[in-house]
């Protein structure tokens, strides 16, 4: 077989720093490492090679230095490399990342390209789905297992999906994405980095690529970064004191309320009623909303989206779409309008139901194209996520991932704000390109109250001819409730480690949780031990959260974890060491036995009336 492996070379996330005055990363003494994602691709590819014989070409884009990455590949077992390598391809964004190695490989043979699912420092997930969209490839992303059929001429794949998993038969060539779970890296020692110094790299400039330089680089990017902004928070942690340990929870419960972590989610900031329907003419520049949905019901991302796009759309004096697909869409009508939209784009088919990459791509750019919105907003979900850059390349147009706000420049600009090195710093991000598209991470922004009275025009969509011989469903299975994936939309998240000992110690956990009206998540040992589904990871590699209260109970703390809590509102560590790591990331430290302090806390909870929850006031 012949398998493709597209790296790049990151740095060191522990180690990045941000220079306040210059609004810089310093990135002068941190090292560079082969991104983990793009690690456990190129296991997969050996792993495939070894199995069925073959070749495994690494190739990556960057400056001279990012040669050593390849070398590191070349150790792990790769046959050859391919560097692109110019002072043209500086400044690319993924769009002209993926222009440069998409024109690159149409000279390669290939049966497979495979990629990470994302890069640990910008996140973006975009370059793989990019590239198979300029190539006309199946997709498939977030593969957890992978076989081959005998005749070479298919693969079996499992994939990840926000609520469980669906394996998916497509032919080759196709490209996939390693998600963490599909197989362990290889660990290169110094004697194979020998090894792979003597293997063959070959280098492309971007003149062996197009006469027209222009493609690449800062000229060739749709999207510019404008400013970077620090957002890493220091904390200090405060140590809870008591002589028992229902003296420690009385205490921290009489802490958390002075800081207002005890009160329900809308209790500080009232929300804004949605105005009624928009009297402004059709404009055929609007903001649009992708509507996603989930067991039959619209994400609560959605309503977030339409919250700041009634925002967005105010500024900008145009009207706010909401599209969505599905044999029911219609029924979904009332409640968009009432959450804002002004139009409803419906597209009514069954074939929609289930979703698929080649299916939704056809029919939301088809969608783009006969009525040209300004600005289009999809969920940072894993579908919105598989969909949104196939989506950009196709059209041709910038996108930006995982935005935690946005706003309008006085040029009516669409500002995007995305964070990067596990959320420690926020980039400022605008596009060149119409429509200017972008994800949004769910749980950032804020839905407005709905507006019963509001009545939106209702526009059908034409169905495309989306059937796609090279993919089909061969099984799908659900892993976590609704509310167990709308985890990064909590308000409360208690997080378990490993220091709780086994699965059989749950019990208590979840009845603090029901207590304080709580999600649970777990620590990638959790997790990795099969104690809670995976879709309850918190960290890197995980879900990145921001919820008002994080409850950290008997986790170590390594940064991995950590960094997926740094936009916490209040971080509460309970560890029986009072040296765990654990209490470097946190507002409140409890020192005492897990249990004893957990069974304590949820007692005290229930005899006094601290907890202020959403049914306990009115919905404004």
């Amino acid at each position: 077989m012949r398998l493709i492996v597209c790296i790049k070379q990151v740095p060191e996330v522990a180690e990045i720093k941000f220079n306040p005055q210059t609004n810089t990363i310093v990135r002068e003494g941190v090292p560079n490492v082969v991104n983990p994602f793009d690690r456990r691709a190129l296991a997969e590819a050996i792993r495939l090679r070894d199995l069925y014989g073959g070749e495994v070409v690494v190739l990556t884009m960057g400056p001279l230095q990012a040669r050593e990455a390849l070398v590191d590949c070349l150790g792990a077992g790769a046959d050859r490399a391919i560097h692109l390598v110019d002072p043209a391809f500086a400044g690319s964004d993924t769009l002209a990342t993926a222009r440069a190695i998409a024109l690159a490989l149409k000279t390669e043979p290939f049966d497979m390209i495979f990629c990470g699912k994302y890069s640990v420092d910008a996140e973006t997930a975009q370059v793989g789905p990019e590239i198979a969209e300029m190539l006309d490839l199946p997709q498939i992303n977030g593969a957890t297992k992978l076989e081959i059929s005998e005749d070479h001429r298919s693969v079996i794949v499992e994939r990840e999906t926000d609520d469980g998993f669906e394996t998916i038969e497509s032919a080759v060539p196709v490209l996939l994405t390693a998600a963490e779970r599909l197989i362990r890296p290889i660990k290169v020692k110094e004697p194979q980095l020998e090894a792979g110094r003597l293997k063959p790299i070959r280098e492309i400039s971007a003149t062996d690529l197009s006469e027209n330089t222009t493609l690449f680089g800062f000229s060739g990017s749709p999207t510019r970064v404008q400013e970077i902004r620090s957002v890493a928070r220091a904390r200090q942690v405060d140590m809870i004191e008591g002589a028992t340990a229902d003296e420690k929870a009385c205490h921290l419960l009489s802490r958390l309320k002075s800081l207002g972590a005890l009160e329900a989610e809308k209790t500080k900031k009232a929300r804004e009623s949605v105005p009624d329907s928009n009297s402004l003419p059709p404009s055929g520049r609007e903001v649009w909303v992708f509507a996603e949905l989930l067991d039959g019901r619209l994400r609560p991302v959605c309503f977030e989206m339409l919250g700041k796009g009634i925002e967005l759309a105010r500024k900008l004096k145009v009207s706010l779409g909401a599209m969505i697909a599905g044999s029911k869409a219609a029924d979904y009508s009332k409640t968009l309008a009432a959450h804002g939209a002004d139009r409803i784009y419906i597209a009514e088919d069954k074939q929609l139901d289930r979703y698929t990459t080649a299916a939704y791509t056809s029919l939301v750019t088809d969608a783009i194209r006969s009525h040209r919105p300004s600005v289009v907003l999809l969920p940072s979900t894993a579908n919105g996520r598989d969909l949104a850059p196939r989506v950009a390349a196709r059209l041709g147009v910038g996108l930006t991932a995982d935005c935690v706000d946005l706003d309008i420049n006085e040029r009516g600009e669409l500002a995007q704000y995305k964070p990067a090195f596990g959320g420690n710093i926020v980039a400022l991000i605008y596009s060149n390109t119409l429509p200017q598209i972008a994800t949004v991470k769910p749980g950032m922004l804020r839905s407005a109250a709905p507006n019963q009275s509001r009545v939106a025009e209702i526009v059908p969509l034409a169905i495309p001819k989306f059937d796609d011989y090279r993919q089909r469903l061969v099984s799908s299975r659900r892993e976590v409730s609704a509310d167990i994936v709308e985890l990064d939309e909590a308000h409360r998240v208690i997080c378990i480690g490993a220091g709780i000992g086994g699965p059989e110690n749950l019990e208590p956990i979840y009845a603090l949780a029901a207590a304080l009206d709580a999600q649970v998540g777990a620590t990638r040992r959790v997790v990795d031990q099969g104690w809670l589904p995976r879709h309850q990871q918190i960290g890197l590699t995980g879900k990145v959260l921001s919820p008002a209260l994080y409850i950290a109970v008997a986790v170590r703390g390594a940064l991995n974890h950590t960094i997926g809590i740094q936009q916490a509102g209040t971080i509460v560590a309970i560890n029986n060491d009072a040296n765990a790591e654990v209490f470097h990331t946190a507002d409140l430290g409890v020192v005492a036995d897990w249990r004893e302090f957990v069974v304590a806390l949820t007692e005290t909870l229930g005899n006094a009336k601290w907890l202020v929850r959403k049914s306990d006031q009115q919905d404004v």
